[in-house]
């Protein structure tokens, strides 16, 4: 049975992939902790890869899981609202959000809902994003906004994949816009990788519209050489509710 690994972020909801690992059918499904850093996450989790998994990770996570991805030869690799550098305008909105900690975490929390959340949840999500907001440590947070403004650019690891690529992305996802997705296809070699976008969401779009985040994986990682050949048939029935 192949091996599916999920590599949370910081910001990731409290019941991290659960939904995506208890529907995802055939796989054998690991998830590893989440970590304050991007530094701290590579280290721990070097050695928790096995060969030739499927490999995926969400934001900051993704910067670790490309670098995973190619030392461990992996299957296929699957970024989730892909933070793979910080340029000028994402720095920006780090340090709106740093200074928003300094006047607290329920600051922070306000500050941040509009920077990572689509209109659905914004609007009719107040119970999830509370939910979403109790996992949230205000150290590990400092931490984050800290180290994240100062991280490598990590894009040149995709140049050493050699495993079809997914990345999808919240369509109206302002903390880390469709650029940021674009950019990290063009960097993987020889046109392997596909964006998709998930209607209606943002930051957390896998977790704002977790039926057809699931169905978009589950077609990829059962046939990814077919899945970028075009566009398949992959959510046909409705949305379910978020499951921050």
């Amino acid at each position: 049975m192949e091996t599916v690994v999920f590599l949370p972020g910081l910001l990731a909801p409290p019941a991290g992939f659960r939904s995506l690992r208890e529907n995802l059918e055939g796989f054998r499904c690991l998830e590893l902790a989440p970590h304050a850093t991007p530094a701290e996450a590579l280290e721990a989790w070097r050695g928790e890869v096995p060969p030739g998994a499927h490999v995926v990770a969400f934001a900051e996570a993704g910067w670790a899981g490309a670098q995973l991805a190619a030392q461990s030869q992996a299957r296929s690799l699957t970024l989730l609202s892909p933070v793979l550098r910080v340029d000028a305008a994402l720095r920006a909105r780090l340090r709106a959000l740093e200074q928003a900690l300094g006047r607290g975490p329920e600051a922070f929390v306000t500050a941040a809902k509009p920077w990572l959340f689509g209109p659905v949840l914004l609007e009719h999500g107040q119970e999830a994003m509370a939910a979403w907001a109790e996992g949230l440590r205000e150290e590990e947070l400092g931490r984050w906004l800290r180290a994240l403004p100062e991280l490598p650019d990590g894009r040149r690891a995709l140049r050493l994949l050699r495993c079809p690529v997914l990345v999808v992305i919240g369509a109206e996802d302002v903390f880390t816009p469709s650029r940021y997705a674009q950019e990290a296809v063009e960097w993987v070699p020889e046109q392997r990788a596909m964006r998709v976008s998930l209607e209606a969401t943002g930051h957390l779009a896998p977790w704002e519209n977790p039926g057809e985040a699931l169905a978009v994986l589950a077609a990829f990682l059962d046939d990814a050489e077919g899945f970028l050949q075009g566009p398949p048939a992959w959510h046909d029935g409705p949305d379910e509710l978020p499951v921050l």
